[in-house]
């Protein structure tokens, strides 16, 4: 029998969190899915681990690839999903308990495309409120939408929701196969759905890792981040200009309260060629925003891209070496 969700797992060098993550899948107390698991080439015991998992539980099925990226691996496993539903989750986070028997009870409830819920990071020692999900979860709000709740904007990721597997097709929505691809998927799909569930309190612990490899997030200075980013900030931007102008106007300044203040804070970190490359990035992309959005921009930053416009680059690395790196961490 097809069962109701299908969960997709891209993993790759992550033994030392993958079997925590698979086991907070394991738990889920709505029982009646199945677990797509994709190596995408891991070099470590990580498939052996996920290969353990099939072994005693038949709801994981793993999938092998050589290695692409989390893009292309959760486009692979979408390729195997079989059921209602689809869920992703990251390999080094941990998922609550009873998340998708909350997210596919409220979208059986209310016939909505999308159910969200709270994230909380963690890391060895705490566990503190995301800052990027602040405040869009401190309510329950059922059959809403982005053009309703502009904060949902700051929802950008795709591992603390269960979406409707019809929905996904009907809009044929595949993941781009550049780093940092989540909101590139998860905006649009805001803006596309009929109408969105969004539940109140924790269902995803999104984890900074202290320990082995850094996770991409964390990684905020290397350069095929930095052009994913650059990316991911320009299919949004794109994308909204289309649907929605007042969303796009929203957007950006999101962008640039966040990814586009990132892509700056690594100036002093990189190579005269990325440097360059950033500049011309983010100069473009201010003067495409709405002549308001700069003056809602906090004075520190404001100070940054007057600079940026006025095109003086070597002030604006000064105040900028002068940033500390963990700004973003």
């Amino acid at each position: 029998m097809e069962p109701e969700l299908s969960i997709v797992i891209p993993f790759c060098d992550v033994e030392l969190y993958l079997e925590a993550c698979l086991d907070s899948v394991a738990r889920q107390t709505f029982s009646d899915f199945e677990a797509v698991l994709v190596d995408d080439g891991s070099t470590d015991s990580s498939s052996n681990i996920a290969e353990s998992f099939t072994l005693k539980d038949q709801r994981f099925r793993l999938v092998r690839q050589s290695n692409r990226g989390t893009g292309a691996a959760r486009n692979t496993g979408l390729q195997e999903i079989r059921g209602k539903y689809v869920a992703f989750v990251d390999s080094d986070d941990i998922v609550a308990d009873d998340a998708y028997e909350q997210l596919i009870g409220s979208l059986r409830e209310t016939g909505s495309d999308i159910a969200c819920g709270g994230v909380r990071r963690f890391d060895r020692e705490n566990v503190w409120a995301s800052p990027l999900h602040e405040g869009i979860f401190d309510e329950t709000r059922l059959r809403t939408h982005i053009t309703r709740q502009a904060d949902l904007l700051g929802d950008r990721t795709v591992w603390n929701k269960v979406y409707r597997r019809s929905f996904w097709v009907e809009h044929g929505i595949t993941y781009p196969e550049h780093a940092l691809e989540d909101a590139s998927v998860a905006v649009p799909a805001h803006v596309m759905a009929g109408s969105v569930d969004v539940l109140k309190g924790p269902v995803y612990f999104w984890r900074q890792r202290d320990n082995g490899p850094l996770s991409t997030t964390q990684r905020i200075f290397e350069l095929h981040i930095l052009n994913g980013r650059m990316e991911q900030v320009q299919t949004v931007s794109n994308f909204l200009a289309k649907h929605d102008t007042s969303l796009k106007k929203a957007y950006d300044l999101v962008a640039l309260q966040h990814d586009v203040l990132i892509l700056l804070t690594a100036l002093p970190h990189v190579n005269e060629a990325t440097r360059k490359r950033i500049f011309e990035f983010s100069r473009e992309f201010l003067g495409n925003v709405d002549d308001g959005v700069l003056g809602e921009i906090g004075a520190e930053e404001k100070d940054y891209y007057e600079l940026l416009l006025q095109g003086q680059n070597s002030k604006l690395l000064q105040l900028l070496m002068q940033r500390p790196e963990e700004s973003f961490l």
